[in-house]
């Protein structure tokens, strides 16, 4: 379904974009059956930006055993940052807690220790951006539970524990932006959001082609290829014009030299970002491509050679039951939001709207959703 009002991934239109995803759950209440009231919401931007901060406090508890105060206390402290009045803090990611100087431990209540420290990540966004969430939601009485910043569900869909744990850069090449964000140690630890997404490479092909964005974009995703020597020779493709009648062909190769253009870019793109993380010896895990652009065939080969890092395909793999025509890149938030759900979010149901045996169904699915 189109996604109306966004422009480089945040509101520009709140009307629109209250309808687009009223019109997205109409379609999703036809489909199971089920009136929804809430949920969870995945988001970007170029307004993100990320904080690695660390603190540290004495344990309170005379005989030493470390409480859920002491943790709230040296996580507030790690809060504590100075932030300008249009910034909002989204997400505080623990990292790690350190006890008397043992670092890696993921929770510390119960421990024995004088003095606990902790080390997180902190993302930050414009506040505008998430009012402007909020009050889309607010337009068709939408309840938020929580606000998650895009490449947290996408890497529940698609990367392995051991992925995030030895090092990898998840690029995330949505419509708008293209996300990069990296993992050590199980958690994102830098992130930062492109301005340049799919629809540039619309856009170009529009512009070269004459032709319209609609038109553009079905070229692109039935013909096009990210890599000039993959493309046919002999094969040509029929284009509209920008009024929709008059047809010309156009070879492969000529649709192939413009997206590749386009891609090279990106990918220099995500280099500099990837260079100035200061990650790129500690990639073990290489770099995973997720997001509507990276279906794009010849991107992973294309982005491996520029890269010069192994690259593999982020195609949703940490659920089961979906059908395959779910079960995409382009699909990978949403499908990373279920997981994400399903972990953290009570689900319940109202006494009118369902029976229970049904909802006991569907959380026996959520339940065997996990590989």
């Amino acid at each position: 379904m189109p996604s109306i009002g966004l422009r480089k991934g945040s509101i520009i239109d709140i009307e629109s974009t209250a309808k687009a995803i009223d019109e997205c759950l109409n379609t999703l209440e036809k489909l199971t059956g089920i009136e929804i009231i809430s949920a969870v919401v995945g988001f970007s931007g170029v307004t993100i930006s990320i904080i690695n901060n660390h603190a540290a406090v004495a344990v309170g508890n005379p005989n030493y055993e470390i409480t859920k105060d002491d943790k709230e206390r040296v996580l507030q402290s790690a809060r504590n940052i100075g932030l300008p009045p249009n910034k909002v803090i989204v997400h505080t990611i623990e990292r790690q807690y350190i006890v008397d100087g043992y670092d890696g431990v993921k929770d510390p209540v119960g421990m024995t220790g004088s003095k606990l420290e902790c080390e997180v990540a902190i993302i930050l966004s414009a506040l505008a951006a998430v009012q402007n969430i909020r009050r889309s939601a607010a337009r068709i009485n939408l309840e938020l539970e929580r606000i998650i910043y895009n490449p947290l569900l996408a890497s529940e869909a698609v990367l392995h524990p051991n992925e995030k744990e030895m090092g990898v850069a998840l690029v995330d090449i949505g419509a708008g932006v293209t996300t990069v964000s990296y993992f050590e140690k199980g958690t994102i630890l830098y992130t930062s959001v492109i301005p340049v997404g799919g629809e540039y490479i619309t856009k170009d092909l529009a512009i070269v082609l004459h032709t319209s964005l609609d038109e553009a974009d079905r070229i692109k995703t039935n013909s096009g290829v990210a890599r000039p020597e993959i493309a046919e020779h002999d094969k040509m493709i029929e284009i509209h014009n920008l009024q929709g009648h008059e047809l010309k062909q156009v070879s492969q190769e000529v649709i192939a030299d413009v997206i590749s253009a386009r891609v090279v870019e990106i990918m220099e793109m995500v280099y500099a970002e990837l260079n100035n993380f200061g990650c790129m010896d500690r990639l073990f895990a290489g770099i995973v491509l997720t997001g509507g652009g990276a279906n794009l065939t010849g991107i992973v080969a294309m982005a491996e050679d520029i890269l010069n890092i192994p690259v593999r395909l982020g195609v949703p793999e940490n659920l089961r039951g979906i059908a395959d025509n779910y079960n995409k890149p382009e699909n990978a938030a949403v499908l990373g939001g279920i997981i994400f759900a399903s972990q953290r979010v009570r689900i319940g149901y109202a006494e009118n709207s369902l029976l229970p045996g049904f909802m006991n169904k569907i959380t026996g699915w959520f339940k065997d959703l996990f590989r």
